[in-house]
C-alpha cells in the first residue's frame, strides 16, 4: 500500500494528458487558421496593389507623364476606393513631391521619406486623428518609372489586420474556455473511470479481509470496465467455491477419519490393558490405515479434479479400445458375480482428447456401483454414442435401482442411501465421478426405477475424431 501511495494519481494522469491533447491539437488548429487567414488578407493586399501600380504605370505611360493627367487618374481612383483606403505619391528623381493624393500629411512625409531611400515594399502604423479609428496600417509598394520618377502606392489594410487581431484574441479565448471546460470534463470522467477501478480495488481490500462474500456491481460505464468486473467476480466466485470445497474436505476428512482412529484407539487401549482381541493388532491396524489413506487420496483427488489443479496434458484416446480393456478387467469379478456385460460401440473408432487415469477411474467406479448392485443374472450394458461435437457413455444395469427421492442426493461427498450403508464403501465413487466430469465440463445424469435397474448418462463436449 506504501508504494501505491506513493504513485502517481491515475485521475491527474489522465486529465493531464486530455489537456496537453487538447491544448496541442487546439494550438495547431488555431495557428493554421491564423496563418491561412493572413496568407490570404496578403495574397489579397498585394494583388490589389499590384493591379494599381500597373494601372498607374500604364497611365503614366499613356499620359507620357503629364502631371495634369496624372492628378485625374490620382482623383478617379481615390473617389472609386476611398480616400481613407488609397493613398498615393509621385516623386520626382530628386525625391521630392510632385504629385500626391494623400489626406494625412504624416503618412505623406512618411511615404516620402520611404520613397528617398528606395523602399520598394514597407508597412506604415501610425496614430490616426481620423473618425472612429484609433490607428492606420498602411502597406506600401514603390515602383520606379522609365524617366526616374517614383510610384507610390499605399493600400490600407488597417481593419485586415485588426480582423487577424480580433481572431487571434477569440481563438485565444476560445482556448482558455476549451481548456477549463475539456479539464472538467476529463476530470469527470477520469473520476468516473477510477471510481469502477476504485471499486474492485476496494473489493479486493474486503476480500482480504475475510469478506469472501464481496462482489463488485456492474458499473455498466464501458464495456471494459464491465468485463474487468465480470472477471473480478467470476474470479472471486471460483475462490469462493474453492475454499468451500477446501473447508467441505477438511470437514469431511475430519469427520470420517474420527471412526477408524476411535476403533484403533480402543483396539490399542484393550491390547495395553492386556485384553484379547479378535484379530490381531497389526491386521487391524494395517486395514484401518489403508481405508483411510485411501479416503484421503480420494478426497484429494476429487478436489483437485472439480479445482482444475492437476495439470497433466491430455492424450488422444481411442474410447472403443479403452472400453473393451476396462471390460477385460473386470471380466473375473464379473463371471464370479455371474453377470453378463454388453459392449454398444460404433463400429469405427471414436478417439478423445483426456486423460487416461481420470477416465479410468469414472468408468471404474460407474461400474463397481453397477456391479455391487446388481444382482446374479442381471446385465450390465456400456453404450457409446459419438456426436458432431461431443462423446455420450451410458452405463446401465439391471440392478435394484435407486429411489427417486434420493436420485438429487447420489452425487454428495460421504452421501449413501440406507439400502447400501452394510454395504463396502466410503460414499466418494460417484462425487469424483461427477468432478472428473465437471473437469471436462460435462454433465453425468442417472435414471433409475426401483427393482428395474439404473443408467448414468455422461456426456463431454469437445472435438471428437
Amino acid at each position: 500500500m506504501s508504494s501505491a501511495r506513493k504513485a502517481p494519481s491515475l485521475r491527474r494522469h489522465i486529465v493531464a494528458v486530455s489537456l496537453s491533447a487538447g491544448a496541442l491539437l487546439f494550438l495547431l488548429s488555431g495557428g493554421l487558421i491564423l496563418f491561412v487567414s493572413w496568407s490570404f488578407m496578403k495574397s489579397e493586399y498585394e494583388g490589389f496593389l499590384a493591379r494599381s501600380t500597373s494601372d498607374l504605370v500604364g497611365e503614366y505611360a499613356e499620359s507620357k507623364g503629364d502631371l495634369k493627367e496624372m492628378r485625374h487618374f490620382f482623383d478617379e481612383d481615390v473617389e472609386e476606393h476611398g480616400a481613407d483606403r488609397i493613398f498615393l505619391l509621385l516623386t520626382d528623381p530628386a525625391g521630392r513631391d510632385v504629385l500626391n493624393a494623400c489626406a494625412d500629411k504624416t503618412i505623406l512625409r512618411t511615404m516620402l521619406s520611404r520613397a528617398q531611400r528606395n523602399l520598394p515594399a514597407y508597412r506604415i502604423s501610425k496614430e490616426s486623428d481620423l473618425p472612429h479609428h484609433n490607428r492606420i496600417v498602411l502597406r506600401v509598394k514603390t515602383t520606379v518609372l522609365p524617366d526616374g520618377f517614383k510610384l507610390s502606392i499605399g493600400h490600407n489594410v488597417t481593419a485586415d489586420e485588426q480582423y487577424l487581431l480580433f481572431l487571434a484574441i477569440t481563438l485565444g479565448g476560445a482556448f482558455l474556455f476549451s481548456l477549463l471546460l475539456g479539464g472538467w470534463a476529463a476530470d469527470w470522467l477520469a473520476r468516473r473511470f477510477v471510481r469502477s477501478l476504485q471499486n474492485v480495488s476496494d473489493a479486493a481490500d474486503r476480500i482480504r479481509a475475510g469478506e469472501w462474500s464481496t462482489r463488485v456491481t456492474p458499473s455498466h460505464e464501458s464495456r471494459e470496465l464491465v468485463l474487468l468486473e465480470d472477471a473480478f467476480n467470476t474470479m472471486c466466485d471460483q475462490n469462493e467455491k474453492t475454499l468451500t470445497e477446501l473447508k467441505t474436505l477438511t470437514d469431511d476428512i475430519a469427520h470420517d477419519l474420527r471412526t477408524p482412529l476411535t476403533r484403533l484407539r480402543t483396539a490399542a487401549e484393550f491390547a495395553a490393558m492386556g485384553g484379547e482381541l479378535n484379530r490381531p493388532l497389526p491386521e487391524m491396524l494395517f486395514e484401518q490405515s489403508s481405508d483411510m489413506l485411501e479416503l484421503i487420496n480420494t478426497m484429494l483427488e476429487i478436489s483437485q479434479t472439480g479445482c482444475k489443479l492437476d495439470r497433466t496434458p491430455r492424450e488422444d484416446i481411442d474410447l472403443c479400445a479403452f472400453l473393451h480393456e476396462t471390460v477385460e478387467l473386470y471380466a473375473t469379478v464379473l463371471d464370479d458375480q455371474k453377470l453378463a456385460i454388453n459392449l454398444d460401440l460404433p463400429k469405427e473408432s471414436v478417439v478423445f482428447s483426456g486423460h487416461r487415469g481420470r477416465l479410468q477411474r469414472l468408468l471404474g467406479n460407474l461400474l463397481d456401483n453397477a456391479i455391487k448392485f446388481t444382482p446374479g443374472g442381471g446385465v450390465i450394458t456400456l453404450s457409446l454414442v459419438r456426436t458432431a461435437s461431443a462423446v455420450v457413455l451410458r452405463v446401465s444395469d439391471t440392478g435394484c435401482g435407486i429411489a427417486p427421492e434420493e436420485i438429487p442426493h447420489i452425487f454428495r461427498r460421504f452421501w449413501r442411501s440406507d439400502s447400501s450403508r452394510s454395504l463396502p464403501g466410503n460414499g466418494l465413487g460417484l462425487a469424483l465421478a461427477k468432478a472428473i466430469v465437471t473437469s471436462y465440463a460435462g454433465t453425468i445424469t442417472c435414471e433409475s426405477s426401483l427393482g428395474k435397474g439404473t443408467t448414468f448418462t455422461i456426456t463431454i463436449p469437445g472435438d471428437v475424431n
